[in-house]
């Protein structure tokens, strides 16, 4: 059992079912057996640059940011309900517009490869282990 929410601000329209097909599909080929939660949030460019400039000192743009609720032994924290909390990604929804026009696709595709990307972060790959995008 999976349980991804999203949040999106308010201007920001995204297929939400599309987006958590993704993620359950990487979830699944990663053979992730335990009950997951993650926390995807759609936002703008002001709020991905402070959150760079609170957690990576900072201050940039970013099209994807992961942050694992357990940075700092690389293991999942297992609550009582028995859902593994994995972490949050944050996905600038302006980025992916401009990925989107780039690569000639639609908007929640972009999105959702983002969000993929970050789903990867957290679950321990890192940009050298490329295969996975």
């Amino acid at each position: 059992m999976y349980d991804i929410q999203i949040n999106c601000e308010s201007r920001y329209k995204v297929n939400r079912k599309f987006i958590v097909g993704l993620l359950e599909k990487v979830l699944t080929e990663e053979q992730i057996r335990n009950p997951v939660s993650v926390s995807l949030l759609i936002c703008g460019k002001r709020k991905i640059r402070e959150l760079s400039r609170r957690y990576l000192k900072a201050a940039e743009d970013h099209d994807v940011l992961s942050f694992a609720f357990s940075e700092v032994n690389k293991q999942f924290m297992e609550f009582p309900d028995g859902f593994l909390r994995l972490g949050e990604i944050a996905v600038c929804y302006p980025l992916a517009q401009e990925q989107a026009m780039e690569e000639n696709t639609l908007v929640d595709e972009a999105v959702g490869d983002l969000a993929r990307h970050g789903l990867y972060h957290l679950l321990g790959q890192n940009h050298e282990e490329e295969e996975y995008k």
